[in-house]
């Protein structure tokens, strides 16, 4: 990943363009994940959710690596890299919740709290935690990401929850809200302990 970051740094690709590429591609996934409650071709649109988010997660790997950790990121800079991953976490957790067997609320509270400690990491980096220590939590982007591609595997190849209540795309979602007030409040007692 490190060899592919400095290929594209010497072609001129930013941080910028590699958030802006991660945006489109968490669109894409998550209109990929609404497809599948069409009930046509169901196991293709599964596959590219899988496909997109695993990309994602690339791009966020490309983005940290592509930004200096010592460098002065001007508020441009912030905007252009917060502003892509909010939208994408949403519309990919959003259309997550529209998937087949899967709850829209849910989705839509998944999305919240995943904006949520997002808010609280750059509350945390302006007061001097640290871009990695404020990071830092049971269910970061990454985290949500990984576990969407490996629902998207499961409901791919048709694994059936058989008479429990939850289906599996709502037990991801019920994992990634809980997750999430996990990591608000780790990061939230490590801002505290400044």
């Amino acid at each position: 990943m490190r060899r592919v970051s400095l290929f594209l740094m010497g072609i001129g690709v930013s941080s910028e363009m590699v958030a802006i590429t991660g945006m489109i591609l968490g669109i894409l996934a998550g209109l990929s994940f609404m497809g599948t409650s069409e009930e046509f071709h169901l196991e293709v649109f599964w596959i590219l959710g899988m496909v997109f988010c695993v990309l994602r997660i690339a791009c966020i790997q490309v983005d940290s690596i592509l930004q200096h950790p010592f460098a002065e990121r001007s508020l441009e800079d912030v905007f252009f890299n917060e502003l892509p991953e909010r939208v994408s976490d949403a519309i990919t957790l959003i259309g997550f919740g529209f998937a087949m067997d899967s709850s829209p609320w849910l989705g839509l509270a998944a999305a919240l709290a995943a904006i949520f400690s997002a808010y609280v990491r750059s509350f945390g980096v302006s007061r001097g935690v640290g871009e990695r220590s404020a990071a830092r939590g049971p269910m970061t982007r990454v985290h949500r990401l990984a576990l969407l591609s490996l629902t998207s595997i499961l409901m791919a190849v048709g694994v059936s929850t058989g008479t429990y209540a939850l289906t599996i795309p709502q037990v991801a979602l019920w994992v990634i809200i809980l997750g999430c007030v996990a990591t608000i409040l780790v990061r939230w007692l490590k801002i505290r302990n400044v």
